[in-house]
């Protein structure tokens, strides 16, 4: 494995065990050459992916409108925390038909975004 290839991969293994250590469940987040892709994730976890607070209220975030604002929110975060990077994100409503819940996708990020993602995000769990 290159070293190029190793930092990827442990890049990948910093961040996932970050992210579970906030409870956050991104279940295919992996390794890609020379990027990390996040994979598919509930719109609740996309809600509190960078700091966002548990919501005081109910809401239903399967809803196309709170979603919407959900993915501009954590858009406008990701480029904050990374310095002006990019996430592709896109919405897969829930489907009766296939019995899938209603997921965020994120696309693959860069090296260095996913590195400057893994020290924006606290260390440890968030406090209440």
């Amino acid at each position: 494995m290159s070293p190029a290839t190793a930092l990827v991969h442990e890049t990948a293994d910093a961040l996932r065990e970050t992210l579970r250590a906030h409870g956050l469940d991104v279940p295919d987040l992996s390794a890609e050459q020379d990027s990390i892709s996040l994979g598919d994730i509930t719109v609740a976890t996309a809600d509190r992916l960078l700091g966002a607070p548990e919501p005081q209220v109910e809401r239903n975030l399967e809803e196309w409108p709170e979603t919407r604002q959900v993915m501009r929110r954590l858009g406008a975060a990701f480029r904050l925390a990374t310095g002006g990077g990019f996430l592709d994100l896109y919405f897969h409503p829930d489907c009766v038909r296939c019995d899938r819940d209603a997921v965020v996708a994120l696309g693959p990020i860069k090296l260095p975004d996913a590195q400057r993602l893994l020290s924006a995000l606290p260390k440890g769990p968030q406090e209440p």
